[in-house]
């Protein structure tokens, strides 16, 4: 698979009181296999001490919004 080939698609249409939306995560991490990254992401991401990520948000439209974290709002 190349990287043209790699797609993320917006939520289903919501049909519960609040909307849906899909949020995607994305790190680089150095790890024996595809388990043990998928350990380690897991690991940083729910760490108290780790920095706050920059999350990509989509809607059922397909409307993504970058949100940083880490930047006071």
């Amino acid at each position: 698979m190349s990287d043209k080939d790699y797609r993320i698609e917006p939520p289903p249409k919501d049909s519960g009181s609040e909307p849906l939306f899909r949020v995607v995560y994305v790190i680089d991490v150095n790890a024996l296999n595809a388990l043990e990254a998928a350990k380690l992401t897991h690991q940083i991401m729910t760490d108290p001490d780790s920095l706050s990520p920059v999350l990509e948000v989509m809607d059922c439209k397909g409307t993504v919004v970058k949100i940083d974290l880490s930047k006071d709002n």
